[in-house]
């Protein structure tokens, strides 16, 4: 899938309306918004394990003022008892306590039936299975109730009360008898929820430990993979390893990062290819530019922390370094004191508008130091703001950059410098050649005549002796036949490399398809009959020069002709690919054969000027035709290179660029 259109920026959509851009911006899944979804799961599980445990907890609490409530029947039924017994036995006449206390037990019955507050505990009602349970509660509290105000009233009217006192005790005991069985029942239910409660929190534990385990993976995969990998391909890039790319795609912040780093690698790389001539100017610069900027970036900064009004409130140890001041000098005191007088007013009015705005301000200064020393300071100032939002103070970070402003002054000078030796290596070119031009035009004029010559009088020589019987002569005056015809060749190929290099180019538009079937035809035509397959991709169109275009097609499916002579069948074939990666999306055209191919180790020597990978009683030729082809390419914006190995046949192939570089 190609994702690279879909990570552009969403503003590019304006034309379609300003629902496309906000659809863009809400369906691009970018970190911020991953994230969010993150976090929503697991405030989701926090707020589920909050509910869980509130729940469990409000339900313990219920069962333990249950117990409670439960637990003060016992107490109350036995006070009862004890007062109505001490008024029985006259140690008091006070009934006042005997009837709070059965307010109490009637109240704490009536909240164990129906909820409500009993001795200023909350209660709910009982459960289900606990009814039977109240309802002998409420039968033994009537009868105790019952009971003791026969016994308190007898006693008022000096009758015997054993009766009552008795019964009392009977309903007292299956009251207590009841409510213990009531707070063992609840003790028990109350520990079953202790238990519900830790298996729920046990498995919630569990939940939030797989999902963030399942966190953690997916910030790996997605989040931290992408980016160790983007800075070891980084970090091998600047190392000289050219060919790296990441390419790591996806929809978010780090696919654009990774697309950015890839566009911009591939973009460095074809400049570096076009600038070669110039790469050790440009190191030797660009180890000056790194040089300065490791100074500055390492470099120390300083601190200061102002009031509202600019009063300086602290200043770190840089500070009282850069500037001369030592801290007790400088607090108290306003910034003002660095002013060099140097700088215009209405630049510290616009700062201090920005500020009182409650917006950060950041500048360039020429400040003085104690000792009255000019010097610049790269200035950022920022607002810090309480939860109300009012502005409390200022923090002020400053960073001596005066060592900046001579190193821009020396870049400049090395600029200019390098700018003089590019132009003088440019006017050592053209002299080069004019110097190679006039030495073929020599060859071309003073060596052909005598060649001519030395051939004639060969074949002269051969004629008169060819009755003679000086076999061993016309030995060798045939070899200077063949040498002289072979010298012609190689000025004849070192010319058409030179015409190749002062030629004009016309472009337009060319059907290389048409041209490699018409090459293969003559080739055909011109040599004996061969079994050869020839492919041939139709319809492929290229800007260009044809006349030139003509010989790179010559020299390549001659030398495919050639070096297939032994093959049966012989397979020649030319087409075009799309390049990706580190092509840089170019289109690729390729010739191809099954002939005797060559080891890539000699690859470096392949398109240079009389080099040959074989030997001439193998295959004849000069070794002119691939760098007349490199040079063609090269005029045309564009490059070649071939793939190959020992008797498995060669591939060449060769870019045309969209502009032609300037001559």
């Amino acid at each position: 899938m190609n994702l690279d259109r879909y990570v552009e920026d969403c503003s590019t959509l304006h034309a379609a309306g300003v629902g496309r851009v906000w659809l863009c911006r809400l369906l691009r899944p970018t970190l911020g918004k991953k994230f969010f979804v993150l976090f929503a799961i697991l405030a989701a599980t926090g707020v589920a394990n909050w509910l869980a445990v509130e729940a469990t907890l409000s339900t313990r609490q219920g069962m333990a003022a249950l117990v409670n409530v439960t637990g003060s029947l016992r107490w109350l039924s036995q006070r009862i008892q004890l007062d109505t017994l001490r008024i029985e036995r006259g140690f008091t006449r006070e009934r006042a306590p005997v009837e709070a206390n059965l307010a109490r037990l009637e109240e704490a019955i009536r909240a164990l039936e129906s909820g409500g507050t009993a001795q200023g505990i909350a209660v709910g009602s009982l459960p289900d299975n606990l009814k039977e349970n109240i309802e002998s509660v409420r039968l033994s509290g009537d009868g105790l109730r019952r009971h003791a105000r026969l016994a308190l009233t007898g006693l008022a009217q000096g009758r015997e009360v054993g009766e009552h006192l008795g019964g009392m005790y009977r309903e007292g005991t299956k009251l207590l008898d009841t409510a213990d069985a009531t707070a063992v029942a609840l003790t028990r239910q109350a520990q079953e929820a202790d238990s519900r409660l830790m298996a729920t929190l046990l498995r919630l534990g569990l939940l939030d430990l797989t999902i963030l385990i399942a966190v953690l993976l997916a910030l790996r995969m997605r989040v931290v993979h992408p980016l160790r990998k983007l800075a070891a391909v980084s970090r091998d890039f600047t190392e000289g390893r050219r060919e790296l790319r990441s390419g790591f795609r996806s929809l978010d912040e780090i696919g654009q990062l990774a697309l950015a780093f890839d566009t911009m690698a591939d973009t460095i790389e074809r400049d570096l290819r076009q600038m070669a001539a110039g790469a050790a100017e440009l190191e030797k610069r660009q180890q000056e530019l790194r040089k300065f900027s490791l100074t500055i970036e390492y470099a120390p900064v300083s601190v200061a922390i102002t009031d509202t009004t600019g009063t300086i409130e602290y200043v770190n140890p840089k500070f009282s370094e850069t500037t001369g001041y030592a801290p007790e000098e400088a607090i108290g005191r306003k910034p003002s004191i660095l002013k060099s007088g140097a700088m215009p007013h209405s630049l510290y009015a616009e700062m201090w508008l920005q500020l009182l705005a409650g917006r950060e301000w950041h500048g360039e200064l020429l400040n003085r130091k104690k000792n009255g020393e000019l010097f610049w300071e790269d200035t950022s100032i920022a607002p810090l703001k309480d939860e109300a939002g009012r502005i409390t103070h200022f923090v002020v970070v400053k960073e001596d950059i005066s060592g900046r402003k001579q190193s821009e002054a020396t870049i400049q000078g090395y600029s200019a410098e390098l700018e003089r030796r590019v132009a003088e290596r440019t006017r050592q070119l053209a002299e080069s050649n004019r110097e190679l031009e006039s030495f073929s035009y020599s060859i071309s004029h003073d060596l052909r005549a005598p060649l001519r010559a030395l051939n004639g009088f060969a074949s002269l020589m051969a004629e008169n002796c060819a009755s003679c019987t000086k076999t061993e002569s016309l030995e060798y005056m045939a070899r200077i036949r063949r040498a002289s015809v072979r010298m012609g060749s190689l000025m004849d190929d070192i010319l058409d490399l030179s015409r190749v290099t002062r030629s004009e180019i016309k472009v337009g538009q060319v059907d290389l398809s048409a041209m490699v079937r018409s090459i293969l035809d003559d080739l055909a035509v011109a040599g004996p009959p061969r079994n050869v397959l020839a492919e041939v991709e139709e319809g492929l169109l290229a800007d260009g020069d044809e006349t030139l275009l003509q010989d790179v097609l010559e020299n390549l499916l001659g030398n495919a002709w050639k070096f297939t002579a032994q093959r049966d069948p012989a397979r020649i074939g030319f087409g075009c690919r799309e390049a990706a990666g580190q092509d840089g999306g170019e289109r690729v055209f390729f010739v191809r054969d099954n002939g005797a191919g060559f080891d890539m180790k000699y690859a470096d020597k392949l398109f240079g000027a009389f080099q040959r990978l074989h030997g001439p009683q193998e295959f004849e030729g000069n070794g002119i035709g691939l760098a007349m082809v490199r040079r063609i390419v090269a005029l045309h914006g564009g490059r070649v290179w071939a793939e190959s190995a020992p008797d498995e046949g060669a591939t060449f192939f060769f870019t045309l660029g969209s502009q032609m570089p300037p001559r």
